[in-house]
């Protein structure tokens, strides 16, 4: 079960980044951390499959008020073994 690290930049406008914070919370893979400054937000994913992490990430960065997604770290030795 991978599970990631990332880092959201989230976008200047107050509208987009509250409407970015709302779309992470509903999501059930994804452990939204507090907000740095406001801008920056540390959220861990979990998911059954690394190309389902994959896929989450992408969509994190295609999401209205995400400017960009650092990765932090991505651990799936769970499916090493």
């Amino acid at each position: 079960m991978p599970i990631s690290s990332l880092v959201l930049t989230l976008d200047a406008s107050p509208q987009l980044r509250a409407l970015a914070l709302s779309e992470v919370a509903r999501d059930p893979r994804i452990t939204v951390g507090p907000p740095l400054e406001e801008r920056w937000l540390p959220v861990v994913t979990e998911t059954a499959s690394l190309s389902e992490g994959e896929s989450l990430a992408a969509s994190l960065r295609e999401l209205p008020g995400v400017s960009f997604v650092d990765v932090v770290r991505v651990d799936f030795s769970e499916e090493e073994r």
